[in-house]
């Protein structure tokens, strides 16, 4: 009983984002269904998991659509809670997020944002060609002792779109603003080498961002330039200093400075070298760290952030690992992209679709409906999304009562000690008859579903299981 009152106050913390009661409602329901769904994730799915029946499907369908909220809004007052935890992980004091991108194959034809893409893996599973949506994502670290999460954000549907979307401009520029957006001043994010570029850099700096992140091997930096006292020569001042390759500038390991850190969860021996040169800006300096592994690789990172040490910015970048976890257990576990919503009124697109253009003939409506069919891709998502946070949340506030309640048996468990996502997922499961059972009057999810099926109480069997079944 006490996760599920738990899980019902951090729920509550996002209610002023509703403008309506029934929809913060069913907001809550949809919620529970996500977390105690034992089928393929679907709306249907979320319904059978409480017991609610066909009366109700048209209703949580129509929040999908409603107008009474964003979910902009609601992922952003969700990221302010998630920032003022005490379990929100800090480096040097201020909060650190992780970024980046995912493509999601979808073979929808009436689909807005399907388009066709290319991606580079060395996971043999994932296909090198794909048509479907591209999100980009924003996490915050969330830490325990030794046990670490990237809880998300926001999650947004960025390409494919085309002169449809009102906000344009590259991948790069759209993961700076939805950062400005949702960081707050002083904070860190820790992006992949896609990200490196001036798109990201500028806007960073004047919201007061720190970027770390990786960058090719083939980057050229400048030192900085000091004019010559005397009279000025003609034509146009200099402003950028000696041109120099990074990537010639490594030295031997034994000249190198060490540490020891914490890497994909292991305590690693690295070798570093610091410089800061100027990039993008003759004004600015960055820092480099030149890292060169035990077993010989070598990768040249970056930070905005001069005061760090080189072995600071090793182990921060490590944690973007964190996010490809996040994305996998999105994915996997809760199902969060299997969204199908469809639009009619779409002329269905091509075999290998390019970003979905708004032809000249076709009226304002058509746009408004484009506009509402991503937004209710983006609802889906970021639904299971929310219920991701609050499992991590859970699992980092109440491991004890997760592991008391934890029904089966895992061979392989964390070393750290604090439960999955799945673990979480599955004691809340287990809890499930032992607190629907019972006329829970204190618990906004029973009074719920007593207003939706007035005729029966909660549930006294899962609802998964279907008994008497007559020929």
């Amino acid at each position: 009983m006490e996760l599920y009152e738990r899980l019902e106050q951090i729920l509550a913390e996002l209610r002023p984002a509703f403008r309506r009661e029934a929809t913060y409602d069913w907001f809550i329901i949809l919620m529970w269904g996500v977390l105690l769904c034992h089928q393929a994730p679907a709306v249907t799915s979320y319904l059978n998991a409480l017991g609610l029946g066909e009366r109700c499907y048209e209703q949580a369908l129509h929040w999908f659509h409603s107008s009474a909220f964003g979910i902009d809004e609601v992922c952003e007052r969700w990221g302010d809670w998630l920032a003022s935890h005490h379990c929100a992980h800090r480096l040097r004091g201020q909060l650190v997020y992780v970024g980046d991108g995912i493509k999601v194959g979808k073979e929808g034809r009436k689909m807005p944002g399907v388009k066709g893409m290319h991606q580079e893996s060395e996971d043999v599973s994932k296909p090198e060609w794909l048509r479907g949506h591209y999100f980009s994502a924003l996490a915050l670290l969330l830490s325990r002792e030794k046990a670490m999460f990237a809880a998300p954000v926001l999650l947004k549907l960025h390409d494919g779109l085309g002169a449809v979307a009102e906000d344009e401009g590259t991948l790069v520029e759209k993961m700076a603003q939805l950062c400005v957006m949702l960081m707050p001043k002083g904070s860190y994010a820790v992006l992949d080498a896609y990200y490196a570029s001036t798109k990201v850099l500028g806007p960073f700096r004047k919201a007061g961002l720190h970027l770390i992140s990786r960058v090719r091997s083939s980057t050229v930096v400048y030192s900085g330039f000091c004019p010559l006292p005397g009279k000025r020569l003609p034509g146009r001042p200099r402003k950028w200093g000696e041109r120099v390759k990074l990537q010639d500038l490594f030295a031997p390991i034994d000249a190198c400075e060490s540490a020891e850190v914490w890497l994909y969860g292991q305590l690693q021996t690295v070798y570093f070298q610091c410089f800061k040169l100027h990039w993008d800006d003759p004004k600015t300096r960055l820092l480099f760290v030149l890292t060169q592994l035990a077993n010989g690789k070598r990768i040249i990172l970056l930070s905005s952030d001069l005061s760090l040490t080189g072995a600071e910015v090793i182990q921060a970048y490590g944690w973007r690992f964190k996010i490809e976890l996040t994305f996998r257990t999105l994915l996997q576990l809760l199902g969060g992209f299997s969204y199908r919503f469809w639009l009619k009124a779409m002329t269905p697109s091509k075999r290998w679709p390019q970003p979905l253009e708004l032809p000249t003939q076709e009226p304002e409506p058509f746009k408004i409906q484009v506009l509402a069919k991503v937004e209710a891709f983006e609802r889906f998502v970021n639904l299971s999304a929310i219920a991701l946070g609050i499992l991590q949340v859970l699992s980092l506030e109440m491991s004890q009562a997760v592991w008391r309640h934890f029904p089966v048996w895992f061979r392989t468990l964390p070393s750290h000690g604090y439960p999955t996502e799945q673990v979480v997922r599955i004691s809340l499961q287990h809890l499930q008859l032992a607190v629907l059972a019972n006329s829970r009057q204190g618990l906004l999810l029973h009074q719920l579903l007593a207003q939706k099926n007035p005729r029966s109480r909660a549930p006294s069997k899962p609802p998964h299981l279907v008994e008497n079944l007559k020929p």
